[in-house]
């Protein structure tokens, strides 16, 4: 009997969050993308384009984004 691969659960970020990031970053480097979100480049492209992300990074982006609004 074959067992089933886990699913990654995904999430995909609203595009008014999207964009309160946008405006809260002075610039979308690399750097200040994972220093501000602890997210990498390539999952900023991700949240532009509205493609699901993993759930826990979505979580720990909600995380950030209240720490930085605080």
């Amino acid at each position: 009997m074959m067992e089933q691969p886990s699913r990654i659960r995904t999430y995909v970020i609203p595009s008014e969050l999207v964009e309160r990031v946008a405006i809260e970053l002075r610039r979308q480097s690399r750097g200040e993308l994972m220093e501000r979100y602890g997210i990498s480049y390539n999952t900023w492209r991700k949240l532009r384009e509205g493609a699901p992300i993993r759930a826990s990074l979505a979580e720990r982006l909600e995380q950030r984004m209240t720490q930085v609004t605080t």
